[in-house]
């Protein structure tokens, strides 16, 4: 009896019959088919027609599943086992030990061993499913390959959960500056599931595909991207690296049908004290905690802006209402000035309008001032000349009255001279005289035959002068105006006036 609670299935274990041929170790299903009644012996029930149809003695292929047989156990044992189990985000890839030789269905490109259809022996070229299977495990094997992504970690002591890296490490890297760090990285890998039996059938388990194909060649690679980089180079273009690595990788990883679909790089540490990386990440931290005070500093001088900015604004807004007053004070200052500068205007082009009317006005009063006081000079130089003309005809006639001008000019030099005695007071005789005889020879400057200085001498000698024929005319002709002048006023001097009734 096999219970549907356990789970199980019964291998049978045949006691009689013929062998197995040599190379077999499971025997093949016979009698499986009910409409063969002849061959059929239901479950190894009925040995008779077991050994009819052909069966063999030993392990059997075919197994029973949850029910209540009727075995003879002198002919038959069962022997019960789990089933196999599937799970979800797997697949079982089928290794037959058992069944004929099967033609290779993975194709002529395909050079790392060869997949056969289902029943046949080798690695089965399609897998089984998420499921439960009655699979006799010691007909074949059947190998879990995950299909969703796992992770394989290099770092000691750090395993995924299917534990394929639980022997990997770190790996150790030699710097282009001497240094020999141990760099931790994980790598995430999906196998597809159409994929898995070559997987299988080329490296026999995902196990020692990692540890025997994929640990040296990524160890390798890393190992060959550090000796062109620097400690610090590795540290800060780690994301430069990771995106290479990831890029050039995915190809490596094609060529084993997995696929690569991330790669993450850690912190590369000091393999042994003492190695100088933890000084190199100490320069490194404080460079960056530099960087982290420029840039508080920036911000606090960008804060410190902002709150005078809100200071002054609430400033501001508290004086509001005298912002606005000295605003509307400014405006109302600005248009009395604007009105007082208009006024000014105004006032200084009436100013300009007047003084304009002032100047033509005096310059008109100027012109008829002048022409009147040239007028008037015109007037009194007629007035003078015509005076003068009248006062020359006088003496002309004054002097034709005396019998000549010799005459006339003695007349008045002795009313001139009789004047000078009477205001001055002076003898015409002197009290004494000094007589004398001079002959002119003394260089007084006298007349000849006169001695001494009296007044009287001077009067003789002028009466002397005109004995001797000093001429006392004119010596120019007078002017044509004066003499037009002279004419015109001796013609009405002449001309008898008319009586007033007439």
């Amino acid at each position: 009896m096999i219970a549907s609670s356990e789970d199980k299935i019964g291998v049978v274990t045949v006691h009689d019959g013929p062998s197995l041929p040599p190379g077999e170790i499971i025997a093949p299903t016979v009698g499986s088919d009910p409409n063969v009644p002849d061959a059929y012996h239901n479950c190894f029930q009925d040995p008779e027609r077991f050994l009819r149809a052909g069966g063999r003695r030993g392990r059997q292929l075919q197994v029973l599943v949850e029910g209540t047989y009727y075995v003879n156990r002198l002919f038959a044992t069962v022997e019960t086992i789990p089933k196999t189990v599937v799970e979800v985000g797997n697949v079982g890839v089928v290794v037959s030990y058992t069944g004929e030789v099967g033609q290779d269905v993975s194709g002529s490109d395909y050079g790392h061993g060869e997949l056969v259809v289902e029943s046949k022996r080798g690695v089965w070229a399609a897998p089984l499913l998420p499921g439960k299977y009655a699979f006799n495990t010691y007909a074949g094997r059947v190998l879990m390959v995950p299909t969703t992504n796992f992770i394989l970690k290099w770092t000691r002591g750090e395993s995924g959960a299917h534990k394929f890296d639980e022997n990997l490490a770190e790996v150790d890297l030699i710097t282009k500056d001497a240094f020999e760090p141990s760099l931790p990285l994980s790598v995430v890998v999906h196998i597809d599931y159409r994929k898995a039996p070559l997987v299988v059938q080329r490296f026999g388990d995902i196990k020692r595909l990692v540890e025997q194909t994929l640990d040296p060649m990524v160890s390798a690679y890393f190992k060959n991207i550090a000796q062109t980089r620097t400690v610090i180079s590795l540290l800060q273009d780690r994301s430069a690296i990771q995106q290479q690595s990831g890029v050039e990788m995915r190809e490596k990883f094609a060529r084993y049908n997995l696929e690569l679909l991330e790669v993450l790089i850690g912190t590369p540490k000091a393999t042994k004290p003492g190695a100088g990386i933890e000084d190199i990440l100490q320069q490194l931290r404080q460079r960056q905690i530099a960087l982290e005070q420029v840039e508080t500093y920036s911000r606090q001088q960008s804060a410190s802006v902002k709150e005078r900015e809100l200071r002054e604004a609430e400033a501001r807004a508290k004086q509001q209402t005298a912002l606005t007053e000295s605003d509307i004070s400014i405006a109302v200052q600005s248009n009395q000035g604007k009105a007082d500068l208009a006024r000014a205007q105004q006032q200084a082009a009436q100013i300009q309008t007047l003084a304009q009317a002032e100047a033509e006005k005096v310059r008109l009063l100027g012109e008829g001032e002048a022409r009147r006081i040239a007028a008037l000079a015109g007037a009194e130089a007629e007035r003078a000349a015509r005076v003068g003309v009248a006062q020359a005809l006088a003496v002309e006639e004054q002097v034709r009255a005396y019998g000549g001008p010799r005459y006339q000019l003695t007349q008045q030099v002795m009313a001139r001279f009789a004047e000078a005695i009477e205001q001055a007071r002076v003898d015409v005789v002197p009290k004494i005289v000094i007589g004398g005889h001079s002959n002119g020879a003394n260089g007084d400057g006298g007349a000849p035959g006169l001695g001494g200085s009296s007044v009287l001498e001077g009067l003789l000698a002028l009466l002397l002068s005109d004995r001797i024929g000093v001429d006392v005319a004119p010596t120019s002709p007078p002017r044509p105006e004066v003499v037009a002048l002279r004419e015109d006023l001796r013609a009405k001097l002449t001309t008898p006036a008319k009586p007033a009734n007439s």
